[in-house]
């Protein structure tokens, strides 16, 4: 037996109630609690709406609709973590090294222009933070699309982490080290190439979350 549009709409509304905040989860849920119902109403027609939604609710388990909110997220982020390291391994292969090493060579050559090397290793990295302003940007733009939240966009603010994560490291990385590099010139090459990794991820990062938005707005009809 068919749910009608009205009950497949108190279905959703009833799934949104649990804290599902994420409307492709809330979408997600709801075909799977409909399609349960529907299984049970088709073997025993006698049972009351409510009597079918009970028992697939059942069959959720305590907790149910959280639990698959957390596996999405587990899912998700393997699949944005994926996507990336394939995205930057990219950089690495002909032709598109050819512009990630040119890239390291430039960075090395200014190195010439500072007297510390501590100094400029601390401003090439602290460059990283400039990152934050479009990604930011394009989170906050996209935290709400038509008023519906996605966890495909906001739950991979990952962007965001490696954004924070490669300065930090670099700068830490350089206090740990800083009167090697200042006895030892050619020291600046591993953080030459750590420096053009933070740009590789915070760039792909960025087209990531990008790509993530036009293919949500395109699967839901949304402008």
């Amino acid at each position: 037996m068919k749910l009608t549009q009205e009950q497949t709409d108190y279905i959703f509304n009833y799934v949104a109630s649990f804290d599902i905040k994420w409307y492709e989860l809330q979408v997600e849920i709801t075909d799977h609690m409909v399609s349960r119902m529907e299984g049970i109403w088709e073997k025993d027609p006698e049972l009351t709406f409510h009597q079918v939604k009970q028992y697939a609710e059942n069959e959720f388990g305590r907790n149910g609709f959280k639990a698959m909110e957390e596996q999405r997220k587990r899912i998700l982020q393997k699949e944005y973590n994926r996507s990336q390291r394939k995205m930057v391994s990219q950089f690495l292969k002909f032709p598109k090294i050819i512009g990630s090493i040119l890239l390291g060579f430039l960075a090395y050559q200014g190195s010439f222009l500072f007297e510390n090397l501590n100094t400029y290793i601390l401003v090439l990295f602290a460059l990283l933070f400039l990152f934050i302003i479009p990604g930011f940007y394009q989170w906050i733009k996209n935290r709400k699309i038509q008023g519906k939240r996605f966890l495909a966009v906001n739950y991979p603010s990952l962007t965001l982490t490696s954004l924070l994560l490669f300065p930090q490291l670099g700068m830490n990385l350089t206090s740990v080290f800083k009167e090697e590099i200042a006895k030892n010139h050619l020291l600046l090459i591993p953080f030459i190439f750590l420096w053009v990794f933070g740009v590789l991820f915070c760039v792909t990062g960025i087209h990531l979350d990008t790509k993530n938005v036009s293919k949500i707005k395109k699967q839901y009809q949304l402008s």
